[in-house]
This record gives C-alpha cells, sequence and structure tokens, in this order.
C-alpha cells in the first residue's frame, strides 16, 4: 500500500484565516524564502519566453518575409502544450516537481544552444527553425504546469493571490526586459547571439532551482492507477466545475482571438504598416509589459478585492476591443499606447484567472487541473497564430486583428451577461 505523505502548505478549499487576508501587504509573499527562490526561477523564464517569441518569429521574417511562416513558427512554439502539459501535470502530482523542472531546463539548455550554433553556421531553413521551435516549445509546455502547481504549495491560501500578483509582476518586469534586450542582441550580435543568450539565461534558471525546497506531493492510498485515469479525474473536476469549466473556455478563446494574433502578427505590423526596425517592434510588446506591471501592483495592494470574476470578463472585452484597435492603428506612438492600456488589462486577466482556478481547487488535483490550464492559455494561442498568419496572408494583419479582437469581446460580453455566478466569483 502506498503512504500518504504530507500535504502541501496551501489548502485551496479551507476557509481564509479571519483578518489576515485584509493585512497583507504588497510585498508580503517575498517574506517566505522558497517563495523568493522560485520567484527568480519564475522571471528568469519569463525573460527567455519574451526574448524567444520575438527571435524566432523575426528570424522566419527575415528568411522568409511572409505573414504564414510567422504564424507557422509561432504555432510551432505552441503547439507541444497539447501533447506534454497534461502528461506534465499527471507527473507533477505524482513525482518530485523539482527534478520534473531540472529536465525541463536542462533539455531548453541544449536546445538554445544548438539553434545558435545552426544559426551561425548558415543551417537555419525554414524547415529547420520549425523544427527547432517545436523542440523548445515542448520544453516550456513540460515546465508551465509544473510551476504553476508548485506555486500553491509554498505559501498559505491566505498570500495566494499576493504571491500570483508578485510572481506575474516579476514576469512582466522580465517581460519588458526580454523583447527590448533580444532586439538590442539581434541589432547588436545577429540572430545567433540571441540564442545563445537564451541557453544562458536557461542556465541561470536551473541554478536557482537547487536550493528550492518544495513540499513533499501527496501521494494516494491502494493501488496505482494508469495515467490516463489521473488524466480523467482532472478533466472530471473542471468539466463539473462550472465556473472553472468557464475561465478555462475564456483562456482558449482569447488564445485564438488575443494570443494568438497578438504573437503572430504584432512584429509583421511594426514592421510594413510602421515602418519600425527589429528594437523599435520589439519595444511595443515591452509596453505592454509595463501597462501588465501597474495593474499587478495595484492587485498585490488590494487584497480584499470582490467580484474577481466579473473583472476578469470585464478585462477579456478590454483585451479583444485592444487587438482591435492596434490592427487598425498607423501611427507608432498610438500604437505604443494602446499596447500599454492592453497590457494593463492584461494584468487582471492573468492574475485573476489563475487565482480564482487554484483557490477553487483541491490541492491533491492541482497538477492536473494547472496542466488543464496551461492548454488553455498557452495550447490555443498557437492555433490563433496560425489561424491569423492565413488569414493575414488573405485578408492582411489588420483585417484580421480587428476580426479577432471584436468575435473575442463579442464572445466575453455573452457569457458576462448569461453567467451570474462566475461574474459574482472570488
Amino acid at each position: 500500500m502506498a503512504t500518504e505523505r504530507p500535504a502541501p502548505a496551501a489548502a485551496p478549499l479551507a476557509p481564509p484565516a479571519s483578518g489576515r487576508a485584509a493585512t497583507l501587504q504588497t510585498f508580503e509573499a517575498f517574506k517566505l524564502v522558497p517563495f523568493r527562490w522560485f520567484w527568480a526561477h519564475v522571471g528568469s523564464a519569463a525573460l527567455i519566453q519574451g526574448i524567444q517569441r520575438f527571435a524566432f518569429v523575426w528570424l522566419v521574417l527575415d528568411i522568409a518575409d511572409n505573414s504564414a511562416a510567422a504564424g507557422i513558427v509561432s504555432f510551432a512554439i505552441g503547439i507541444p502544450v497539447f501533447f506534454f502539459s497534461l502528461p506534465a501535470g499527471v507527473l507533477a502530482d505524482r513525482v518530485d516537481r523539482r527534478l520534473l523542472l531540472f529536465g525541463s531546463q536542462g533539455t531548453a539548455i541544449v536546445i538554445t544552444a544548438a539553434t545558435a550554433i545552426i544559426i551561425a553556421t548558415g543551417h537555419a531553413t525554414l524547415g529547420v527553425t520549425y523544427a527547432l521551435a517545436l523542440a523548445v516549445g515542448a520544453t516550456q509546455a513540460f515546465g508551465q504546469p509544473v510551476r504553476q502547481a508548485i506555486l500553491p504549495s509554498l505559501v498559505d491560501r491566505d498570500r495566494l493571490m499576493n504571491a500570483i500578483v508578485l510572481q506575474t509582476l516579476g514576469m512582466n518586469v522580465m517581460m519588458i526586459i526580454g523583447p527590448a534586450l533580444g532586439g538590442a542582441a539581434i541589432s547588436l550580435t545577429g540572430i545567433e547571439g540571441v540564442f545563445a543568450l537564451q541557453a544562458a539565461l536557461f542556465a541561470f534558471g536551473l541554478l536557482v532551482l537547487l536550493p528550492l525546497k518544495i513540499p513533499a506531493v501527496l501521494v494516494r492510498e491502494g493501488p496505482p492507477r494508469r495515467p490516463i485515469e489521473d488524466v480523467r479525474e482532472g478533466f472530471r473536476f473542471v468539466v463539473g466545475e462550472t465556473n472553472i469549466r468557464l475561465l478555462i473556455f475564456l483562456l482558449m478563446v482569447s488564445g485564438i482571438f488575443m494570443m494568438g494574433p497578438s504573437a503572430a502578427l504584432i512584429p509583421q505590423v511594426a514592421k510594413d504598416e510602421l515602418g519600425a526596425g527589429a528594437f523599435a517592434a520589439s519595444m511595443l510588446f515591452a509596453f505592454t509589459g509595463v501597462g501588465t506591471l501597474c495593474t499587478s501592483l495595484v492587485l498585490a495592494s488590494w487584497p480584499g478585492m470582490k467580484n474577481k470574476g466579473a473583472w476578469f470578463i470585464g478585462t477579456v472585452t478590454i483585451g479583444g476591443l485592444g487587438i482591435a484597435a492596434i490592427g487598425t492603428s498607423q501611427w507608432y506612438p498610438l500604437t505604443a499606447a494602446i499596447m500599454l492600456l492592453w497590457g494593463m488589462g492584461g494584468g487582471f486577466f492573468i492574475n485573476l484567472n489563475q487565482t480564482l482556478i487554484q483557490t477553487n481547487t483541491p490541492s491533491a488535483l492541482m497538477g492536473r487541473v494547472m496542466s488543464v490550464h496551461t492548454l488553455g492559455f498557452l495550447g490555443f494561442a498557437p492555433l490563433g497564430a496560425l489561424l491569423a498568419g492565413g488569414m493575414a496572408a488573405l485578408l492582411g494583419a489588420p483585417m484580421w486583428m480587428l476580426i479577432s479582437g471584436l468575435t473575442l469581446s463579442a464572445i466575453a460580453i455573452s457569457v458576462g451577461v448569461t453567467q451570474p455566478g462566475l461574474r459574482r466569483m472570488g
């Protein structure tokens, strides 16, 4: 018979400690040493992501200079989520989560270093670039649900929203730096230099995991079950909880109509419509990060926030309008201002969705539920990128961004009107 190890510190279904949430300070979670190490690791991963997505799109634009290629490479980075996130979630509920991160980080170091060498030696064809993007995406898809499952085990329930917001805060500081750093590296060292930089950052992210101590995983008593049964249990929970199901659904449609088009088309819009070079185009994403940083600071200081579900629905609506506005802008300063406001909505979007899901999920299911969350958050973005690349080739990038944004806003408004339970959630 299997033994039951101690459960993680967080107990998402327990009632909050009386009075404590109201007294949390903006940087309360940083009082916990394990959270500080984990924050550094997640921040390095976000910095890499900010560099990486821009670098791959810019690489294929240099090779082929067409919308379809940009959409395909964004699709290649994201599509592994469909194949790796669910197995990663099952493993995260069974084995040492830190070891899983060691594996994904080590593999990513090898792949990004190999990418730099391939580019430097002149072998970076479109096909090779797509294959490398797939490989890098696989390491991200495996690591993301594991990271998300770890966080609630490092902090108590009252600190969870504060920890999520501070984590997002760090990620968005890195997202501000990442695209700008990527654009500067391309300008100074060439595209191969930016991939060598990513390999070094992956190594840093692995090193900061070494001192991190993670509470043991809760192991179910009784005979071992097949992994597919664990996956089904996670899906049953998500499907059976109406509000969780709606939160995941809104993530999925946001991936198709907001995150996918932004990843695939904003660099092209910046280059073709605004006449921006690599650095100026990358700075648009930095403005988004600044906006997200601002609203994350607000949320970190607002522990007693009510009706989080309504706020979340509102930010999805605004996000769609933002994508539509970016597509129609013909002036770089206006686009930069829209990206800033869009990022401000993104601070609520990211933090509230994760907080609402994790505070309503049992610890024993956290890995699997967060793998479904990752599937919704990251898995549908590559489909949106692929669709955006194809539709942009037919209609033009600005027109597809307008259509995508208005479609997303209409869906969000419909959910908000018909689902009062979600509006009152949190």
